[in-house]
């Protein structure tokens, strides 16, 4: 009886967790000081990073979330690789031409994900609820000095 009561507790603090996401939205200019409240039933990303955005903050958090399937130094050669077949695609990071001149493109891919064939190909999840805009921003600060900072593949 009491197992019992703990869980309906636990399920009703966890309910009281779950935030009931208000889209406001701007209008037009012509009705700048007026917003449009929509509620949402999909859970929104409700969180904001307590770092700047710098290279040094994004080397840390592509260590923690990207290293896996893209390596350290961004080859694609992370330990997640050795269960993708041979068709999965991971650019080489550490040549700058997959970054330059993309920043808006490669924040869009960071935070919705790639889906490009179908599943299992070419697949990377979104990173929206886990890491902040702030966050996805220092990623790409750190892929834009990844070629400088990788050391050189030995032959």
């Amino acid at each position: 009886m009491v197992t019992h009561i703990s869980f309906i507790r636990l399920l009703m603090v966890g309910a009281m967790l779950i935030p009931t996401s208000v889209i406001s939205q701007e209008k037009s200019d012509e009705a700048a000081d007026s917003f449009l409240s929509v509620s949402s039933p999909v859970a929104m990303p409700f969180f904001t990073s307590m770092t700047e955005v710098s290279a040094e903050n994004g080397r840390l958090i592509y260590s923690e979330n990207c290293a896996v399937c893209h390596g350290l130094f961004g080859r694609g050669d992370g330990p997640r690789v050795s269960s993708f077949g041979e068709y999965q695609y991971i650019p080489d990071l550490s040549d700058g031409y997959i970054i330059e001149g993309r920043d808006e493109e490669i924040i869009e891919e960071i935070s919705e994900g790639l889906n490009r064939l179908e599943p299992p190909l070419i697949i990377m999840p979104q990173f929206k609820y886990i890491l902040a805009r702030s966050d996805i921003e220092s990623v790409l600060e750190y892929l834009k000095i990844l070629p400088e900072v990788a050391p050189p593949l030995i032959e």
